[in-house]
């Protein structure tokens, strides 16, 4: 038998993830493997588990959770040097599940089938340095709207997942601007914006396609950038298009493909990473090519 770690964050989402995970539990046993249980109790838990484990340990690891487990996880893997040992696979369970988004494997059936199978592809993560810390990102590294936004939706959590829409809509109307001196691929400019996006997946959120000609296997970072010429109405329509990806259409929103970029906001600040808030003044990220191993 063959073992495999099920990571289980019980509040991500609609807190259905332990169901998932009972449900599926035969399914995992009728094909050789035999599962153990970590059921997350604080935020940071995963990504230290995962940072200890021990080589051949466990065949590949099982996240029942989004974007914010996935996150932990590659993490913890990275801070061990573990990349390389531990395939991941990932049952949707989270509010925002960015990665099977991109792999369209949102339903349960389809999901565990593919974490069970040996198909497995390297996937690219972004290498983001803060003030304090250094953290890998699977999705976004967002600035501006996209990083206020996710404080105001955490002071909204009462409201469930929709919170995150209310909180969008609400910085739109607000239209607050944001300053700060980037750095793109080397390239150093001063810049006023409603928000910048530096992505590794297509997809962030609830489905947002947020950089329709990116994902996980290119190898470079999709920038998106809606800089201060832009009005409220403007706005509401990229907010409109981006479930779809026709707002890279748009002539005010500035898309480009480069290997690092790097944000001074002059200040503190807040930055959005796969859905967490992170406080700093700046950050610097690069991309790190094939470097997680995903089960699809």
């Amino acid at each position: 038998m063959k073992n495999i770690l099920c990571i289980v964050n019980p509040i991500s989402g609609l807190k259905k993830s332990l169901k998932v995970y009972y449900e599926l539990k035969d399914v995992i046993e009728s094909h050789g493997f035999t599962s153990e249980l970590l059921k997350t109790e604080y935020a940071g838990h995963a990504k230290k588990v995962v940072s200890e484990l021990k080589l051949n340990q466990f065949n590949r690891i099982l996240i029942f959770g989004g974007d914010g487990t996935v996150n932990e996880v590659i993490n913890g893997l990275y801070q061990s040097d573990l990349c390389s040992f531990f395939p991941i696979g990932i049952i949707p369970t989270g509010s925002g599940n960015s990665v099977v988004h991109d792999i369209d494997c949102l339903d349960y059936n389809i999901a565990i089938k593919r974490a069970l199978s040996d198909n497995i592809r390297l996937m690219d993560v972004n290498k983001a340095i803060f003030d304090n810390e250094v953290r890998l990102s699977v999705s976004i590294i967002g600035w501006g709207m996209f990083s206020f936004g996710n404080v105001l939706a955490d002071k909204l959590r009462f409201l469930g997942t929709i919170r995150y829409d209310i909180a969008s809509v609400i910085k739109l109307v607000e239209k607050t601007l944001y300053k700060a001196k980037i750095s793109i691929d080397g390239e150093t400019s001063d810049i006023s914006c409603a928000f910048m996006v530096g992505c590794n997946s297509i997809h962030t959120g609830k489905g947002m396609k947020i950089a329709p000609l990116g994902g996980f296997y290119d190898e470079m970072i999709d920038i998106v950038i809606v800089k201060d010429d832009v009005s409220r109405l403007q706005l509401f329509a990229i907010f409109k298009k981006v479930y779809t990806g026709e707002h890279v259409d748009l002539p005010y929103v500035h898309m480009s493909q480069v290997k690092s970029f790097s944000i001074d906001a002059l200040k503190d600040s807040y930055f959005n990473v796969d859905g967490e808030t992170i406080k700093s003044r700046k950050v610097s990220t690069q991309i790190l090519p094939k470097t997680i191993k995903l089960l699809v």
